[in-house]
């Protein structure tokens, strides 16, 4: 059986979802489990939706005002939902929901019982079909759940290096899912990126994370931070190419007041700040080689001389570093030194491309439709087959960035829309590189810094509004203000164009 072959349960549980989900070509799965007084079910697993943390609890107990489906189970193995109100909690989306309620043999003990309600996203489904899938759905979580006590015997027997304090706080599921979260995507790939963070983060070596642009580096950062246990400490990152060149050694190592002119105070530096914590260098390669020999001396002595001082001052933090270069290519140009290299790779995670992700790119773009309609208080929109193998084929250079900017992008060109189709993503993605620079209004963050700092200065929904407000100004001026031919080209109700361009003041001499 391939489930024999899982090394770990979260592995065990993951196949278990992707086998209910290919067999039964539901769109998403959430699994829930009774609490101990019955009353509630606890999120304990999902697929293709919402992540589990963000999944609600639901009531089950009697006299409450619980779903339908809920109140059907209690007498039915599996119920066919006729309201969409449990359809729209559990996925933000409607649909044919299906609830199966299983009762299975406890496998801890004997002569007892344990409940698993299981929630699907279906197209379609028969009675016929139901019942199927009700017994096969039996089988497989019988089989995790007795499985998983075996898995984790044998993962305690091996974690004989562990603390206790580790044992106790973090438990594998745990990292797994607030990983899960962070890095979304189910690739084997980005699976093995997830288990290296959680193996390196205890440890206190410096790692150098190594990706293209947009690969999400910085987000492996904090992970690793998260877990580690420099966590009750600042996160310090900066990124070493968006600082002036005469700015660098006193952001990095701080000075002393008088130290130069301009300093009218005592400033510690990044690296002071990042004592007790961990400190993220973006872009390291493009540290001066004289900045290179200093760094090295604060991480093989842990003491920090500021600028203008006489005196040593003792500093301890995580040093995470990352960069898009090559950089034993560097060393061999003489642009880096070797020391300082091996000082700083004690330990790597490379970050695939989103190319190199099997599956990922349709898996993100629907987490990414998922979040943006959360913000908006909308029912996500879904991707046709073409707009699916449109993404599958796509080159996307500036990986998961780019993508989170594409689908922002595809949302508002399907105004009126449930669908997204294969056009408008073209579209969306023909847009990327003209129009990414006029989101930023003008109090914008600079060019240099990261989209992902500019969203969390800003907000999902200022950028949304920003893009909006672009693409309604340049249909606005395409069309010399023709309503009709605007309201074609975006593809929504004249009178929402018209609700759209009075809110934004897009008015006959107003753009």
């Amino acid at each position: 059986m391939a489930f024999m072959a899982c090394r770990s349960e979260n592995e065990l549980r993951a196949k278990v979802l992707k086998t209910i989900l290919t067999s039964t070509k539901a769109q998403a799965i959430a699994v829930y489990l009774p609490d101990v007084t019955g009353r509630k079910l606890i999120p304990f697993a999902c697929d293709g939706g919402l992540p589990v943390s963000r999944l609600p609890e639901l009531e089950n107990e009697v006299g409450m005002e619980r779903d339908g489906v809920l109140d059907a189970l209690q007498t039915e193995p599996f119920h066919e939902a006729k309201t969409q109100g449990l359809s729209k909690a559990l996925f933000c989306r409607h649909g044919s929901l299906i609830g199966h309620r299983l009762l299975l043999e406890s496998a801890e003990r004997n002569n007892t019982h344990q409940q698993v309600y299981v929630f699907l996203l279906m197209p379609s489904a028969s009675i016929t079909t139901l019942q199927k899938d009700h017994a096969a759905m039996h089988v497989l979580w019988h089989s995790y759940f007795h499985l998983s006590l075996l898995l984790n015997s044998l993962d305690t027997l091996q974690k004989d290096g562990e603390t206790q304090a580790v044992q106790s706080k973090v438990r594998k599921g745990q990292v797994d899912a607030m990983l899960s979260e962070s890095l979304v995507g189910r690739s084997p790939q980005i699976v093995q990126v997830r288990e290296k963070i959680a193996q390196f983060a205890q440890t206190k070596y410096a790692i150098l994370v190594q990706g293209e642009t947009g690969s999400g580096k910085e987000i492996v950062a904090r992970s690793l931070h998260r877990l580690s246990q420099f966590s009750d400490g600042p996160f310090i990152a900066e990124n070493i190419s968006a600082l002036p060149a005469n700015l660098i050694e006193s952001e990095l190592f701080g000075y002393k007041k008088g130290a130069f002119t301009g300093a009218m105070e005592n400033r510690d530096g990044l690296v002071k700040r990042a004592s007790g914590g961990t400190l993220f260098l973006d872009e390291i390669g493009d540290l001066s080689i004289d900045l290179q020999v200093k760094l090295l001396r604060i991480l093989q002595e842990k003491k920090l001389r500021p600028l203008g001082s006489d005196k040593d001052e003792p500093v301890d933090f995580r040093l995470v570093c990352a960069t898009h270069v090559n950089l034993r290519e560097a060393i061999e140009q003489g642009k880096f030194r070797a020391d300082l290299f091996y000082r700083i790779s004690q330990l790597a995670i490379e970050v695939p491309p989103l190319r190199m992700r099997d599956g990922d790119s349709v898996h993100l773009a629907r987490y990414f439709l998922q979040e943006i309609a959360v913000s908006e208080g909308d029912t996500p929109k879904t991707l046709s087959s073409e707009a699916m193998a449109v993404l599958e084929a796509a080159e996307l250079k500036g990986n998961v960035r780019e993508l989170q900017n594409c689908m922002i992008k595809a949302v508002f060109l399907a105004f009126g829309a449930e669908e997204i189709t294969g056009t408008m993503l073209r579209q969306a993605m023909d847009e990327q590189i003209t129009c990414a620079p006029t989101i930023q209004s003008s109090d914008a963050a600079p060019q240099s810094e990261t989209e992902e700092l500019m969203l969390a200065e800003k907000g999902l929904r200022t950028v949304l509004s920003d893009f909006e407000h672009h693409l309604l100004s340049n249909a606005y001026s395409r069309f010399d203000g023709d309503r009709q031919k605007m309201a074609d080209f975006l593809q929504i109700p004249k009178r929402t164009l018209a609700n759209k361009l009075s809110s934004f003041k897009l008015s006959n001499g107003g753009v």
